[in-house]
C-alpha cells in the first residue's frame, strides 16, 4: 500500500511539471509573434520612408534644373543682346572711320544699314517740324491760360488757386471767389489746380480716358539759366542721384547717331505699399535758332533692351513736353518754362495719391531741380578759384559732376 501510494504521488507530480510547462511555452511563443509583426511594420515603415524620399529627392533635383536652365537661357540672351548692342556701336564707329578715309561713302551705306542690330525704329519716332514749331509756342499757350483762369478781368490782378504766395499781388475786387481751384473758364479747357512759389499747375480730363487727368505747369525762374536748366534737366550722371530723389534708376539704352535721339530707362520710387514705376521712353531734345527756346519731348516705346521688370510696374502710356525759354539770352540768368504731360498709371489711385504724385513730379521736381542749378554753378565758381589759385594742381584735380555739365545734354532726362 505504500509503495502504491508512493507511486500515485510519484504521478501527480509527473503531471504537474508537464502542464505548467506547456503554458510557459505558449507564452513566450505569443511575445515572439508580437515581435515579429512590429519589427515586420518598422521595416515596412522604414522603406516607405525612404523611398518617399528618394521621390522627392529626384522631384527637387529636376525643378532645380528645370529652374537653372531658365535662369541660363535668360542669361544668355542677355549676354548676346548687349553684345549685338555692343558689336554694333563698334561697327559704326569703323564705318565712320572708313568715310572719312573713303573718296565716296556711299560704299559704306550697305554696312551701316546691317549695323542696326537693335531692331529699333528710329525713323518712327522721330518728330517733324510742324511738330516742333507748335511745342516752341508752349510757353504763348501758357500765358493764354493764365490770362483766361486766374486773372482777374477788371483789375489784371492774380486770382488765389490755394493758399496767398507772398511775392504774389492778388485780386480784391468785389465778389471775387476766394479760390478758383477747380473753376472751369469758359473758352479753356484747362483746370487750376495748385500752386507753389513761382509754379502754376493745370489740368485737364482725358479725352479718352475718363478719370485720368494731363497736366500743364508754368514756371519763372530769376536765378538760374536757361543753358544751366537744360544741361541739368539733361543728366543722369551722380550728381541728379544728389538732388532728384524720385528716381531710383536711370540710363540710356540706344542712341540715335543721325539725330542724336536716345532711348533711356527710368525707375521711379514710390511710397511704400506700392511697387515702383519704371519707364522705357524716347527722348529728343532740339533747340529753336529764331528764339532761344529749348525743347525736350519724352514718351513711351517698346526697345529690345528693355524687357518689363518683376516687382515693378511699367507705365505703358506716358508723354511730356518740357520748353524753356530765356528771358534774355541763353547764359544770363532768368527764363520760363512750361511742362505738359500725361501719364497712365494702369490703375484707378485715389485722389489723394493723384494729387501726391502731381505735386512730386512737377513743382518739387522743378524746384529742386532750380537748387541743383544753383549748386552746380556755384560749385564750378569754387573749382575755378582753386585753379586760379592753385595752376600747378590742375594736372591732379580729379573730374566730377562739374565734368557732365556738358556731356549731360548728350543723356537721359527723368521727368521730361
Amino acid at each position: 500500500m505504500p509503495l502504491f501510494n508512493r507511486s500515485i504521488q510519484q504521478l501527480h507530480k509527473n503531471t504537474q511539471n508537464l502542464t505548467f510547462g506547456s503554458v510557459r511555452s505558449f507564452s513566450v511563443s505569443s511575445q515572439a509573434l508580437l515581435w515579429s509583426q512590429a519589427l515586420s511594420k518598422f521595416s515596412s515603415f522604414r522603406t516607405s520612408l525612404v523611398n518617399n524620399s528618394l521621390v522627392l529627392m529626384k522631384n527637387t533635383i529636376i525643378q532645380v534644373e528645370s529652374l537653372g536652365a531658365q535662369k541660363l537661357r535668360r542669361i544668355h540672351n542677355i549676354g548676346s543682346l548687349y553684345c549685338r548692342i555692343y558689336e554694333r556701336n563698334q561697327l559704326l564707329e569703323l564705318l565712320r572711320s572708313l568715310a572719312k578715309k573713303c573718296r565716296n561713302p556711299k560704299y559704306v551705306l550697305g554696312g551701316a544699314i546691317l549695323s542696326n542690330s537693335s531692331g529699333f525704329d528710329w525713323k518712327k519716332e522721330r518728330l517733324g517740324n510742324l511738330a516742333l514749331e507748335d511745342y516752341y509756342k508752349e510757353i504763348d499757350a501758357c500765358n493764354a491760360i493764365k490770362q483766361q483762369t486766374i486773372t482777374c478781368n477788371k483789375c489784371g490782378l492774380r486770382l488765389r488757386i490755394e493758399g496767398p504766395v507772398p511775392t504774389v499781388t492778388y485780386c480784391i475786387c468785389p465778389n471775387t471767389p476766394s479760390s478758383v481751384y477747380g473753376l472751369a473758364s469758359e473758352g479753356c479747357d484747362w483746370i487750376p489746380f495748385l500752386e507753389r512759389g513761382d509754379i502754376i499747375v493745370w489740368r485737364k480730363e482725358h479725352q479718352t480716358m475718363k478719370g485720368m487727368y494731363e497736366y500743364k505747369m508754368y514756371g519763372s525762374f530769376d536765378d538760374v539759366t536757361a543753358d544751366e536748366f537744360f544741361s541739368v534737366q539733361l543728366d543722369m550722371s551722380e550728381f541728379r542721384l544728389s538732388w532728384d530723389k524720385s528716381t531710383a534708376h536711370c540710363n540710356v539704352l540706344d542712341t540715335d547717331t543721325e539725330t542724336g535721339g536716345i532711348v533711356y530707362y527710368w525707375e521711379v520710387n514710390w511710397p511704400r505699399f506700392f511697387s515702383n514705376r519704371d519707364y522705357c521712353c524716347y527722348r529728343e531734345h532740339s533747340v529753336d535758332p529764331d528764339t532761344g527756346t529749348m525743347l525736350v519731348i519724352s514718351r513711351s516705346t517698346d526697345h529690345p533692351a528693355c524687357p518689363s521688370k518683376r516687382k515693378v510696374w511699367r507705365v505703358q502710356d506716358y508723354e511730356s513736353v518740357l520748353t524753356i525759354r530765356p528771358h534774355t539770352t541763353s547764359d544770363k540768368p532768368g527764363i520760363e518754362f512750361s511742362l505738359t504731360g500725361f501719364e497712365n498709371p494702369g490703375v484707378q489711385l485715389p485722389e489723394a495719391i493723384i494729387t501726391w504724385v502731381a505735386i512730386r513730379g512737377m513743382p518739387e521736381f522743378m524746384m529742386n531741380l532750380r537748387e541743383a542749378c544753383l549748386k552746380l554753378r556755384k560749385d564750378q565758381q569754387l573749382q575755378s578759384v582753386k585753379v586760379l589759385t592753385s595752376p600747378a594742381k590742375e594736372e591732379m584735380a580729379k573730374p566730377g559732376y562739374q565734368d557732365n555739365y556738358q556731356s549731360g545734354m548728350k543723356q537721359t532726362p527723368i521727368y521730361a
